[in-house]
C-alpha cells in the first residue's frame, strides 16, 4: 500500500510563518505524527504532497528516507493533490491521510485496512459522529450500511444536516480506479478547487461498494485549523501520554503539573512528582525519582535515582 499524506496547506489561521503541518506538537513538528502513525504498519511508499512554498522545510525536518515528497504548484483541492501523485504509485492501494490531523492511532488505521480488505470495496473511509456537525460532510448511509454519499454542509437538505457521521478526510482506494476517476473531477463552481468527495460519488454511481469504519472516538479526528484546536489537539495527546505511562507502571503524583514531549520514556516503576518540565529525548530509568522543580532536556536518568530541584540538558545522571 501507498500512503499519500496531504500537506500542502499553508494554514493562514495559525498565523505562523512556516506550514501549518510544522507546527510544534509535544516537541515535534504536527507533521511527524502522522508519518510515525502511518510508519507502524510498514507501507510500501509514502509520499507527501507539499505546497511550492514553504516545503524546504518540511523536507529538512524529516529528511528523504523512505519518503517522496509532490509538489502541488497551486492550492488546487484534494483531488488535484492525489492527481498529482499517479507517477509515483506503483502499488494496488492508497491510503491517503491528512497532515494536519494528527491524533489518528495506527490500530485505527489497521482497522481501516481491514475493513477494506474483506468487505471487497473499491473505496473506504474513516468517519465518526459528533454532538455539532455544522460544516462538516455528512455519510448518508444505504439500508446495508454502506455509503451512500457524502452531503456537503452547504448542500444538506434538512433531513441531512440532522446527520451527525461526518467524513474525516481520511481514504483508502483501489488506486487504478481511483485515478481514472480523478481525471474526471470537475472543480467546484464556488472555490475552483477538486475535492476527492466527488471520487466517492462517482464509485457510488458506478454501482460500486463504499464502506466507512465509524469510530467512537471523535478525538482522532479532530483536525487543525488555528492555534486553538492545536491547544486542543496537544492537550489530548498529553493526556494520552500520561495514560499510556500509568498503564506501563509509573507513579504520577501531580499530572496537571507536568509538561512532557511525545519522545520523553518513562520505565515502568519510575515516579514523577511535584512540576516536571520533561523535554526532546529524555529518558528515565525504572525505580528512579524524579521531581519536584525538575527540567530535564535529552537527559538520561539512570535507574534508582533521585533527582529534583534540577535543570539539566544533554546529559546522563
Amino acid at each position: 500500500m501507498t500512503v499519500i499524506i496531504l500537506a500542502a496547506g499553508k494554514g493562514k489561521r495559525m498565523n505562523k510563518s512556516i506550514p501549518k503541518v510544522m507546527a510544534p506538537l509535544l516537541g515535534r513538528p504536527m507533521i511527524s505524527h502522522i508519518l510515525g502513525t502511518a510508519q507502524r504498519f510498514s507501507p510500501e511508499h509514502i509520499l507527501i504532497v507539499v505546497s511550492s512554498t514553504g516545503h524546504e522545510k518540511i523536507h529538512q525536518e524529516l529528511g528523504d528516507e523512505g519518503i517522496t515528497y509532490i509538489v502541488q504548484p497551486e492550492a488546487l483541492g484534494t483531488a488535484d493533490a492525489v492527481r498529482l501523485c499517479r507517477d509515483s504509485v506503483g502499488t494496488r492501494r492508497i491510503m491517503v491521510l491528512c497532515g494536519d490531523v494528527p491524533l489518528i492511532r495506527s490500530e485505527t488505521l489497521s482497522d481501516m485496512i481491514a475493513l477494506h480488505q474483506s468487505s471487497g470495496a473499491a473505496a473506504t473511509l474513516l468517519s465518526t459522529e459528533v454532538f455539532d456537525p455544522s460544516g462538516y460532510g455528512r455519510i448518508v448511509r444505504n439500508g446495508d450500511g454502506t455509503v451512500c454519499k457524502i452531503v456537503e454542509d452547504k448542500d444538506a437538505s434538512s433531513d441531512e444536516r440532522k446527520i451527525r457521521e461526518i467524513n474525516s478526510g481520511s481514504y483508502i482506494f483501489e488506486s487504478n480506479l481511483l485515478f481514472d476517476l480523478l481525471e474526471r473531477v470537475e472543480p467546484s463552481p464556488a472555490t475552483g478547487e477538486y475535492y476527492l468527495t466527488d471520487v466517492v460519488a462517482m464509485i457510488v454511481e458506478g454501482g460500486m461498494r463504499v464502506e466507512a469504519l465509524k469510530i467512537d472516538d471523535n478525538s482522532e479526528l479532530m483536525g487543525v485549523n488555528d492555534s486553538a484546536a492545536l491547544k486542543r489537539v496537544e492537550d489530548i495527546f498529553r493526556r494520552r501520554l500520561l495514560s499510556g505511562w500509568r498503564h506501563a507502571g509509573v507513579s504520577i503524583e501531580h499530572p496537571h503539573m507536568i509538561v512532557a514531549d511525545s519522545e520523553v520514556e518513562l520505565a515502568a516503576g519510575a515516579h514523577v512528582s511535584g512540576r516536571a518540565i520533561l523535554r526532546g529525548a529524555t529518558r528515565i530509568g525504572p525505580g528512579s525519582h524524579v521531581g519536584p522543580s525538575v527540567a530535564l532536556e535529552d537527559t538520561v536518568v539512570e535507574g534508582n535515582s533521585c533527582i529534583k530541584g534540577t535543570r539539566s540538558k544533554s546529559s546522563s545522571s
